[in-house]
Formats: structure tokens, C-alpha cells, sequence
């Protein structure tokens, strides 16, 4: 493996990005460089903890481009550097063949950077013993005695929900760790309003985890985000820019790489058709602002480069939220996108 040294690392990324501007391939947020405001937190719902309002996206968005594991590590420790302190990552977050990829690159960072890092991981496995294994390899390879937040990953049908809820399930699992305070606080990810609430009503979450975006209206934001509000449930924001798909330079799709893996691709369409792009319609700053101003606690961006990172951290540390009416001409714009893309709405 090729070792990319700090200063390497950083002058090489300042260079991609042109000196005076960053471009994000996750956002192509382009904004002038320079020192900002500190990046503001957030509280996790009624969890006590404060977590910053921009998050580390750990999935494809950070193993696909990233090429080693010590590139990926330096752009943790230079996320919480600057102040994105939530970082979020999964057990199997990897290419194919390389399941452990996200944790073991996050888990490098935390050598020297755990104690200002709220991790957020995940557990793929519905029953006791397998969420159990699976838990205790996430924490050899965060290398950290604790993880912040365990979440079920993609709850996707009720029979996952009864799976993972019921006798010798997963959610018991976790609530030992809870108990033996190895992990702090609980919750899931979903993609589907309804089966959100189902899975609060079930298992009374700390937090969740979703797709909202400007496109999915009212979506998430008619029930559930107003519910998480009356229950201090912590909600964290993912898939804010389509997966980074809501972008010109990804009209095929081909930087995910599900667009070549996907088994029902006529159900995955990997990005809008070219010609979306040629109408009015957000740019990806604006999508991230239109989620930062709903009442949610973090927003995810996939980070792929030092780039992306001071992109991200201009949005979060010097834009404020959007006025209501303001909200309402993104939505209108982002329509463009509606019934397309990855993860986007389930009807235009």
C-alpha cells in the first residue's frame, strides 16, 4: 500500500482543487477557500450530546474514490479538525471483497482523533448472535472501546422489523451493549415514511437515519420529522444531494458503483436523464442548505476528497437557514429530479 504522508496529502488535494476554488464531486460545491466560521452542532434529539450539523458520510462516496486507506484516514482527521465531528460508517461499508473498508479507515483516525469523534455505525445482522459479532468487529475496527450511536441498517420490510424486534433478535443485542455501556444510544436507518414510524413506534429509537431531500416532499418531512420533534428523536439526513447524483458530472451514473452491480436496474436509476439538467433546478449548496434548515440534527455529504470537506464546511459554518418561502422555490426547482435517480422520490 502506497503511504500518502499529511502534507502530501493536503498540498495535493489544494492543488486538485484550483487554489482559489474547491469542487466537490459528491456536491461540486464551488466556494472561495479560506478560514471560516466554526462549524455549529446540533443536539441528538433528547440524547444530551451535541453533534455538528454537517456529518461524515462513510459510504461510497468515501471508499469508491478515496485510493488507500491512509488517504481515507487523513480526510477523517481533517474532517474533525475543522469541526465535522459526526461521523457515520457501517459494517460492510466497502467495495466488493472489502467489507471492512470504511470502519478500518475511520478506525485508523481514531488513533489520535476518537475524542472528538461521535461515531455512528451499523449492523447489518436481524438476530442476537450475528448483531453481536458484528458489533464487536465494528469496535476492533474503529479501534475504540465505545461506539456513540448503533443503528439497524435499512430496515426495508416489516418482516425485517418483526426479525430484528422480536425473540433472540438484534435490537436485544444492542440493548445489552447499551447496558454495558459499550454503545451510548440506539435507533436505525429506513428509506421508506411509513415504516419509520412503524419501526419509533416499535423501538423507541434515540435517533434515525433517512433519505430527505429537497425532491422527497412531503415524503419524510409530513409525519416523521414533526413526530421525532414531539419525541426528542435525533434525526440524521442522508442521500441530502441524491447520492451526489443530482449532479451534471454523474448523468450516467457511472461513479456508483451499483450502476454495474445493481440486480434490478429498471427499479435503480442511477441519475436523471441529461436533459433534467438543461431546466432550472438547486444547485447542490442549496440542497444542503434545504436540509440543514429542517429540524434535524446532522446532515451526511459523502466525503471524497479535501475538496469536498471545505465545500461542505463553508455551507455549514456560514449559511444560514432558508425562509420559508425560500424552501418552497428549492422544492419547485428540485422537481426536475422527481421519480429519477437513486434512493429519490417513489413518484413525481
Amino acid at each position: 500500500m502506497t503511504r500518502i504522508t499529511r502534507r502530501r496529502f493536503v498540498e495535493t488535494a489544494v492543488a486538485a482543487a484550483g487554489g482559489t476554488l474547491v469542487a466537490s464531486v459528491a456536491g461540486r460545491l464551488d466556494v472561495p477557500v479560506g478560514a471560516v466560521p466554526a462549524i455549529p452542532t446540533r443536539p441528538l434529539g433528547r440524547t444530551g450530546a451535541q453533534v455538528s450539523v454537517a456529518g461524515l458520510g462513510g459510504g461510497g462516496r468515501f471508499f469508491e474514490p478515496v485510493p488507500n486507506d491512509e488517504a481515507g484516514a487523513e480526510l477523517v482527521r481533517q474532517a474533525i479538525d475543522r469541526g465535522v465531528t459526526f461521523i457515520e460508517t457501517a459494517a460492510n461499508y466497502g467495495p466488493e471483497g472489502d467489507g471492512d473498508c470504511s470502519e478500518r479507515r475511520i478506525g485508523l483516525a481514531m488513533k489520535t482523533h476518537r475524542a472528538r469523534a461521535f461515531i455512528e455505525t451499523k449492523t447489518d445482522q436481524r438476530d442476537y448472535d450475528g448483531a453481536m459479532r458484528e458489533m464487536e468487529r465494528s469496535l476492533r475496527l474503529l479501534q475504540t472501546d465505545h461506539i456513540d450511536l448503533m443503528l439497524h441498517h435499512f430496515i426495508g420490510s416489516k418482516e425485517d422489523l418483526d426479525k430484528l424486534s422480536g425473540p433472540r433478535g438484534a435490537e436485544q443485542a444492542i440493548r445489552k451493549m447499551v447496558d454495558q455501556k459499550i454503545v451510548r444510544f440506539r435507533g436505525f436507518s429506513c428509506h421508506n415514511p411509513a415504516l419509520t414510524l412503524e419501526a419509533i413506534a416499535r423501538l423507541e429509537p434515540d435517533a434515525f437515519q433517512a433519505p430527505i431531500n429537497a425532491t422527497r416532499v412531503p415524503d419524510f418531512e409530513a409525519e416523521v420529522l414533526p413526530l421525532a420533534a414531539r419525541k426528542g428523536i435525533g434525526v440524521i439526513v442522508m442521500k441530502a444531494v441524491g447520492h451526489g447524483l443530482f449532479l451534471p458530472g454523474a448523468v450516467d451514473g457511472s461513479f456508483d458503483s451499483r450502476f454495474k452491480t445493481d440486480k434490478k436496474p429498471e427499479l435503480h436509476r442511477f441519475a436523471p436523464p441529461r436533459e433534467a439538467f438543461d431546466r432550472p433546478h438547486p444547485s447542490p449548496e442549496e440542497f444542503v442548505r434545504y436540509a440543514m434548515t429542517l429540524p434535524v440534527s446532522t446532515v451526511l455529504v459523502g466525503l471524497d476528497s479535501a475538496a469536498t470537506l471545505a465545500g461542505v464546511a463553508h455551507v455549514a459554518s456560514t449559511l444560514g437557514p432558508f425562509s420559508a418561502p425560500e424552501m418552497q422555490e428549492v422544492h419547485q426547482r428540485a422537481r426536475v429530479f422527481a421519480g429519477t435517480g437513486y434512493w429519490i422520490p417513489r413518484g413525481a
